[in-house]
């Protein structure tokens, strides 16, 4: 028997509350009488007076009144704000409490978005299915949104979650703005860490939000701001990054709401959430290089003080909090000395409090974890998905000001876009050499290890970033070659680069090597002109080779590409929606199969790929094996 529908929002779209404009825009106006009379809303749903969820992409632009949404509040004025809001995450809602009137507008770069799904079935089933227009309206482009008010009207065999903010971290985010109200003082520093999956991103997001709309007084418009400068951000989580692709850690300058989930803003080029500076540490893993990690933590905390010191700085953590973890944390808290430290969670474990307390003295408050939800998408799936994402970003739209300009997608498979000829050998060579991180392949391997990989793309600012590799008379590294003529720096002790004297600019696919042009060809969403400047100014360009998540994603991007143009799909709305099957899986190697089960038309073999015909299944033993980490549990049974 199915299920009964549940009240998502207060209202329903009529024609008595909303009218079509020019352009796909929708016209809105709410007010309390309508909400309190209406019959299909409960006493519960009344009491909180207008709410209402929306799945897709849209523009929200308040008339009157205002609106509140992850935790920004949005005012009336001739801006725009965009917002994502797929299903795979837990959808924004927005409220008001007032008469209101806004527009709702069609996002002209959804459409590229969307068709990702036609490339990896990560992105199938996490947007709207669009509905078919009649008549006149045939004509007009399918609209990037839908309005959800009930559970209904929400795609078949989905789960609908709301983005909740607990009643003890709305009294903390209260608190947090009334400190701030002091204009002599500092701007605010707040850390915040905890366990995995407790809610430390979203906090992180929610308290973004609030510093960038939040206003002292009574003065009207975005003026009265206190912040108008924007909110520096501290992303300290490599496996899980807020604001640029996997493997990094980043200082973000962000002069709006972030009103999208992860994967819709990665790029390290986008005009709302600038990366002022950023490291890669080649890994997703801050296990795999602690000290290095807490390196590059610290030179982005001194990048803050020397640029941004003027605006308030939130710093998000990994979720690892025991032993090394811990240490690290420790550290990290000593060196920036925050004027708050958030833990999110109420459950210990204890010797992380008793810890963190020690060192954080009276700053230190506990907050709930964020409740267990229902996941569609494991923790590598997500970073698979902001990974693609990054690699499908070009040109940012322009926009009616120079600040409005937005991030577009390109919807075609990587393997159909020409690429980057980088020179490895002569006097015009593009690159120094590769520089590997933790374990070191035989020079003679080199190539294959990382032909179809990623490569963080470093500027080197000083030849000091060289630290321990030095051995030129120039204070660079010693290179060497592998017998396709690729230079290399020896690494046997494992030395990274100086966060101090080096930057990430950006991250290369490598497509193919051609050892008869001495090239690598490389994919990049990175601007040519990020290089040509770094090399005007002396700089050279180290490529580091380390344990990125491999790009399995885009080595059958063009076989999905191709079932996707026989099914004559947009890959959407394909009735195979992917699930995390395990739900005690790890974020470091919870990566279920997605169904490359697929083969070129023409036959051919494809490198990297396992193709499976028919029903054929992959023989016993040949998955990846895991260690199960709940041995023991219900031994008793």
């Amino acid at each position: 028997m199915a299920g009964q529908a549940v009240n998502l929002s207060s209202f329903r779209l009529t024609k008595q509350n909303s009218r079509a404009k020019a352009d796909g825009i929708v016209e809105v106006r709410l007010t309390d009488s309508e909400v309190r009379v209406s019959a299909s809303i409960t006493a519960a749903a009344a009491d909180e007076l207008q709410r209402f969820l929306v799945l897709g992409s849209f523009g929200l632009r308040v008339l009157s009144g205002e609106i509140t949404v992850a935790g920004a509040t949005i005012r009336p004025s001739d801006r725009t704000h965009w917002i994502h809001a797929p299903q795979c995450h837990a959808l924004p809602v927005m409220r008001t409490a007032e008469e209101t009137r806004f527009e709702m507008h069609n996002d002209p770069t959804a459409d590229g978005l969307r068709k990702l799904g036609r490339l990896s079935p990560l992105f199938r089933g996490i947007w709207h299915e669009p509905q078919e227009r009649a008549g006149a309206e045939a004509s007009k482009a399918p609209c990037s949104y839908r309005f959800l008010s009930t559970s209904e009207d929400g795609p078949k065999r989905s789960v609908i979650q709301e983005l909740v903010s607990p009643p003890k971290w709305n009294r903390k985010l209260a608190s947090l703005m009334e400190s701030t109200a002091d204009g002599g003082r500092e701007p605010l520093t707040v850390l915040v860490c905890g366990p995995k999956s407790a809610g430390k991103s979203t906090f992180s997001k929610l308290l973004t939000n609030r510093l960038l709309t939040w206003r002292s007084g009574d003065g009207g418009g975005d003026s009265a701001c206190r912040f108008p400068k924007g909110v520096a951000v501290l992303d300290l989580d490599p496996g899980q990054p807020e604001y640029a692709p996997p493997g990094t850690v980043s200082l973000v300058h962000v002069t709006r709401p972030n009103l999208g989930v992860p994967f819709t803003h990665p790029s390290l080029d986008d005009e709302a959430y600038k990366v002022v500076r950023c490291h890669s540490m080649a890994s997703v893993n801050p296990a795999s290089g602690a000290e290095l990690h807490l390196e590059c933590a610290t030179d982005l905390h001194d990048h803050y003080r020397r640029t941004l010191r003027h605006c308030p700085l939130v710093v998000n953590t990994p979720g690892w909090v025991l032993s090394l973890g811990l240490e690290l944390l420790v550290q990290i808290i000593h060196r920036m000395r925050p004027a708050e430290v958030i833990y999110m969670s109420e459950e210990g474990p204890a010797e992380t409090v008793e810890a963190l307390q020690a060192v954080t003295k009276n700053v230190l408050v506990t907050l709930p974890s964020q409740q267990s939800e229902f996941a569609s998408r494991t923790a590598a799936h997500f970073r698979d998905m902001q990974t693609m994402s990054y690699f499908h970003t070009h040109t940012l739209r322009p926009g009616p000001r120079e600040e409005e300009r937005r991030q577009e997608w390109t919807a075609s498979a990587l393997s159909s876009i020409r690429p980057l000829a980088v020179r490895y050998a002569g006097g015009q060579r593009g690159f120094l050499g590769v520089l590997r991180y933790d374990y070191q392949v035989p020079a003679h391997l080199l190539a294959e290890a990382i032909n179809g990989t990623v490569l963080a793309v470093v500027e080197i600012e000083a030849p000091e970033a060289f630290r321990g590799l030095g051995g030129s008379a120039d204070g660079g590294p010693t290179l060497s070659r592998t017998r396709e003529g690729i230079p290399f720096v020896a690494n046997p002790n494992d030395v990274a680069l100086d966060p101090r004297h080096s930057r990430t600019i950006g991250l290369a696919l490598v497509r193919g090597i051609d050892t008869a042009g001495k090239t690598l060809q490389v994919l990049t969403p990175m601007p040519v002109a990020k290089i040509a400047e770094a090399r005007s100014q002396g700089h050279s360009i180290v490529f580091v080779h380390g344990k990125f998540d491999a790009p399995t994603w885009s080595y059958a991007e063009h076989l999905h590409e191709e079932q996707a143009d026989d099914d004559d799909g947009d890959g959407d709305a394909s009735p195979d929606a992917l699930e995390a099957a395990d739900e005690d899986m790890s974020d470091d190697d919870a990566k279920d199969d997605v169904g490359y089960a697929s083969d070129a038309r023409d036959g051919t073999a494809v490198p990297w790929v396992e193709v499976l015909r028919g029903s054929q299944k992959r023989p016993v033993g040949s998955r990846v094996w895991r260690v199960r980490r709940d041995l023991g549990r219900g031994a008793g049974d």
